[in-house]
């Protein structure tokens, strides 16, 4: 029994450092929000409406021993209404968790009621300062531009998700290593539940003469990867901009490879006025689209964050007061004269109470006619604890 404890006591040691038991260990932290949305859509006429609710929880462990860092964070969804009779394959679609182990559960897909739960943050994290180690489900943010991120190859933040502040995350290990000014060396390796889908890159981080700038290189599934990224200042105004390469390494012969690119703008006038203006490309776009539909625009990856070949993005938002901001947001393409247009307003209530209105509506071409794709106007009121 003596020897158990005194290997127990040795392993405390090794895990949480020597000092840290003649310290007090802080108690885990648990958090969150919980999310009232309503959403009614509509695509040429209001007659043909849809009203969908959403209750959305978010619980969020947190756990700091030391250099030790143990997170664990849920999404739960309900949702009720319309959306559930037209797409009955919606609930079916979130139950497809894309990482390693299915941490994703639909409990429950009748009555137009549709129950859904996921962990999409497991991890362990370790820091000394210098090095930085996190195993289990966790964000890996490569990007550096607000809408379009070509050097996010891991987990590819969607602009139009607006419910989802977190982003999605990877099953992956991350090492770090950091030194003097703001020079890193990072490596990942993230695998996905399909055979093929894993990623493994390496990226260096560093700054020069005021930018920031990154290099990377990999391979995402059959593809080799190379990417470069800055961010700076052209006088005041805010410099940023990604781009990334992508060749089949079955192919390396051709000439098949695909430019993702994206660049960016942005400025912060007087009196709480600011705008972004940003580009984006890609290789992989259509200059023209026989069929276009707003599922398009939610099926994205680094490679192609967008069904077109050229995109450009303006916001324009103000800071009314310190609890009211709103802001418009524009997207168009050549490609089939498509154009996206979110407008928000933002009211804080109180400390931890907030409403939100935002309406996402989409125009474009299609067979030779400009019409409406969809409407959704979204009402939320969200407390966190």
């Amino acid at each position: 029994m003596r020897k158990l404890k005194y290997i127990f006591v040795m392993l405390c040691f090794k895990l949480f450092g020597q000092d840290s038991l003649n310290k007090k260990i802080p108690l885990p932290e648990i958090g969150g929000y919980l999310k009232l949305i309503e959403q009614f859509s509509f695509v040429e006429n209001v007659d043909t409406s849809s009203l969908t609710s959403l209750l959305h929880n978010r619980i969020n462990f947190k756990w700091n021993p030391g250099k030790f860092l143990l997170r664990l964070e849920a999404r739960n969804r309900v949702f009720y209404g319309d959306l559930l009779k037209t797409n009955p394959a919606f609930m079916k679609s979130l139950e497809q968790d894309p990482g390693a182990i299915g941490l994703s559960r639909v409990w429950l897909d009748k009555y137009s009621i549709g129950v859904h739960s996921i962990i999409d943050r497991a991890l362990l994290n370790y820091n000394n300062g210098k090095w930085d180690i996190t195993l289990g489900r966790q964000r890996i943010n490569w990007g550096i531009n607000m809408v379009w991120n070509p050097n996010d190859i891991f987990n590819t933040y969607n602009f139009f998700d607006f419910d989802y502040e977190e982003r999605p995350g990877s099953d992956a290990i991350r090492i770090q290593y950091m030194w003097k000014g703001f020079s890193a060396i990072e490596l990942a390796v993230k695998k996905g539940r399909q055979d093929d889908d894993y990623t493994a890159a390496m990226l260096f981080r560093s700054n020069k003469k005021g930018y920031d700038y990154q290099m990377l290189m990999g391979i995402s599934r059959k593809d080799l990867v190379g990417g470069l990224g800055w961010a700076g200042n052209i006088r005041n105004a805010g410099f940023k901009g990604e781009i990334s390469y992508f060749h089949n390494y079955e192919k390396l012969e051709d000439t098949t490879g695909i430019v993702s690119a994206g660049m960016s703008i942005d400025y912060s006038f007087k009196k709480g006025w600011y705008t972004n203006l940003s580009f984006y490309y890609s290789s992989a776009g259509e200059d023209q689209l026989n069929f276009l539909s707003t599922a398009q625009f939610f099926t994205l990856s680094a490679k192609q964050l967008l069904p077109f070949k050229y995109s450009a993005f303006l916001q324009v938002s103000k800071q009314i007061n310190p609890l009211l901001s709103c802001s418009l947001s524009n997207i168009y393409s050549p490609s089939n004269n498509t154009w996206v247009m979110v407008p928000s307003l933002q009211y804080s209530v109180a400390d931890n109470w907030e409403i939100t209105l935002l309406g996402q509506s989409f125009f474009a071409d299609v067979s030779r006619v400009y019409r409406s794709l969809s409407n959704s106007i979204y009402l939320r009121l969200k407390w966190s604890f």
